[in-house]
């Protein structure tokens, strides 16, 4: 019996040895455990975005419609009856090309009463020079008075100066007749017709409208609190039918005063080599640009955090990726995005998310989307 209970004794030793010796061994990798785990959570998984830095530009849009800059209204230089009019809207006219024609017969007639009188104004200038060089003969022989003489020269002169007077006559109702056909004075397109045969029209009155080639231009209403800056920015013109090209130009006019109804100001901007596509009566945009010169980055509103109350961002450095909290200086803010203008360089790092729950000197590493 004793043997017995010291055998069992022996084993309750050997057991409760082994127990302590694991307990021991399980209490050692625990600590190793929790030792290393406070490491591994040190390096935490942050979400970046480069710093790319680029101008400021502030860039305005206005609708508008393509315009020429110079469109004409032209018009008979003398009146009468219209017998043909011989472009329609949308011609393209060329240089002393014919547009319309009046009725000619009452021009006719009065030429030919304006030759009548020419004829009638040279038979009397001859007759006075007859009869001032008989007088002329007479006066050398003393044959006749001082007074005589004077005369016959005077009768003379105003002979001679109705035959100018007529010519000159005659010249203008040469010219008068020629009028009587409406021509092209330079390369265009017809806008307008405002005449129809048959239809009576004065001297001057507007008979077609015609937009000269070359130069087009974008009309623009610019409000009163952006038309001081205009002539500073950089303008492009943008058709609607052609979105994503942009056509460089200058503001070649501004309206001097407001529009009564809208209170705008009109502007025309001058297309700088236009393509071939542009047609008068497109439908544009003026994009105006104002670039305010200092580089800016854009960064979303979430990279932002503070430094004794003022704007900063967390910036990863090289090589080992630790954070440092730097300040920047924000120029403006657009929308979810803050336009970073000072304290960033070009291709520097940036935490985009998560800012408020990192320290300075913080190991972290880059955190990329999985693939899907």
């Amino acid at each position: 019996m004793a043997l017995f209970r010291e055998r069992w004794l022996a084993s309750a030793v050997m057991a409760t040895t082994a127990l302590l010796t694991v307990a021991g061994l399980l209490t050692g990798c625990n600590e190793t455990q929790s030792a290393s785990t406070p490491a591994e959570a040190e390096v935490r998984p942050v979400r970046v975005a480069t710093v790319t830095l680029e101008p400021l530009v502030d860039s305005v849009r206005y609708p508008a419609v393509i315009r020429p800059r110079v469109e004409a209204d032209v018009g008979f230089r003398v009146g009468g009856k219209v017998t043909a009019r011989l472009v329609e809207v949308g011609t393209r006219v060329e240089p002393g090309m014919p547009l319309a024609h009046l009725d000619p017969t009452d021009l006719q007639l009065q030429i030919r009463a304006s030759q009548a009188q020419l004829a009638s104004a040279q038979a009397d200038a001859a007759n006075a020079r007859s009869d001032f060089q008989r007088y002329a003969s007479l006066r050398q022989g003393e044959w006749t008075t001082r007074q005589e003489y004077d005369r016959r020269k005077t009768t003379l002169d105003k002979a001679e100066s109705k035959v100018r007077e007529v010519e000159a006559q005659l010249r203008v109702l040469d010219n008068s007749a020629q009028y009587a056909t409406l021509v092209a004075d330079e390369a265009g397109i017809v806008t307008a017709t405002l005449i129809e045969p048959g239809q009576v029209v004065a001297s001057g009155q507007t008979a077609l409208r015609v937009a000269r080639l070359g130069s087009l231009e974008a009309v623009a209403n610019i409000p009163e609190q952006s038309v001081a800056a205009l002539p500073r920015q950089k303008l492009a013109v943008e058709l609607w039918s052609h979105p994503g090209q942009s056509i460089a130009g200058s503001l070649r006019e501004v309206s001097p005063s407001a529009d009564a109804n809208t209170r705008t100001f009109q502007a025309k901007i001058t297309l700088t080599d236009p393509p071939t596509t542009v047609q008068l009566g497109m439908t544009a945009t003026v994009i105006a640009a104002a670039d305010h010169g200092a580089p800016i980055a854009r960064l979303p509103l979430s990279a932002l955090a503070q430094r004794e109350q003022k704007p900063a961002v967390w910036v990863l450095s090289a090589p080992d990726d630790r954070l440092e909290l730097r300040p920047v200086t924000v120029a403006a803010y657009a929308g979810d995005l803050a336009l970073i203008g000072g304290g960033l360089k070009d291709g520097e790092r940036v935490v985009t998310a998560g800012v408020h729950k990192l320290d300075a000197g913080q190991k972290v590493r880059v955190w990329t989307e999985p693939a899907r």
